[in-house]
């Protein structure tokens, strides 16, 4: 083999190693199974991908060169790389699925449904978890098909599996309480999409009109009533609104 064609098959397995990680990197942030930590993963990569493109540029070509040699030839390398490269494609087309997924999606008019069937009861369980709290504490956590992201650990396994029995009864992935600062509200984590998570703030007491039209000139806030309002946390890229906020404020209006 010339020295030509060993650098043209070093290339396609760099190539092909190099897409299928950051494919495997997105497909799990397209399930939201790694978090914030996931989201900071693909963020990297594509800082590291845009400041060098002359390099990641040509990984993509030596993909494609290698995945048309794949096809065309039938060496032991060739059916071996064939496999990845199908298997690139097939991560390509669950990372799209998973985006356009039904259970992946949300919006306003979810939310508002999702909160009318289930409001009250996420009301009671923000109560008693603020009493089972200590004092100058601020508990966040959020269960994913990975396990769960615990901060606190003083609360043991039995608590959280409780906890986590009661969110899925109302349908939430997770619950944010800030005993610490005192703040108003609770938030409960509902969906993540992609990267952005839709969250309920469930206040403790009755905003002013003063305070929802602050809260409304937010772009990632809705404000549904005196004491529930909608949020949208856009990932560490990509969209950073809440989007259809317009639209649905404008059919309420209505």
């Amino acid at each position: 083999m010339s020295k030509r064609a060993k650098f043209f098959q070093f290339m396609r397995y760099v190539s092909v190693f190099a897409v299928t990680t950051v494919l495997v990197v997105m497909a799990t942030a397209s399930l939201g199974v790694g978090g914030y930590a996931t989201d900071w993963a693909v963020f990297f990569f594509i800082i590291v991908s845009a400041s060098l493109f002359f390099i990641t540029l040509p990984v993509v070509g030596f993909w494609i060169y290698s995945f048309i040699k794949s096809i065309k030839r039938r060496t032991k390398v060739d059916r071996m790389l064939l496999y990845f490269h199908i298997a690139d494609l097939l991560l390509i087309g669950l990372i799209v699925y998973w985006n356009n997924s039904p259970t992946q999606d949300c919006n306003a008019e979810i939310m508002a449904r999702h909160y009318d069937a289930e409001g009250s009861w996420m009301r009671n369980i923000a109560d008693c978890e603020r009493l089972v709290l200590p004092d100058s504490t601020r508990f966040v956590i959020e269960f994913g098909e990975s396990g769960t992201i615990p901060q606190a650990d003083y609360l043991d396994g039995q608590y959280l599996k409780i906890l986590k029995n009661h969110l899925d009864d109302v349908g939430c992935i997770g619950i944010e309480i800030d005993n610490y600062h005192h703040s108003r509200y609770t938030t409960f984590r509902f969906r993540r999409v992609g990267m952005g998570m839709y969250s309920f703030r469930l206040y403790d007491e009755p905003l002013t009109r003063e305070q929802q039209d602050s809260l409304n000139a937010n772009e990632c806030l809705i404000v549904y009533n005196d004491s529930t309002v909608f949020e949208f946390g856009g990932g560490v890229f990509g969209v950073q609104h809440f989007v259809g906020k317009e639209e649905y404020m404008a059919k309420r209006r209505k």
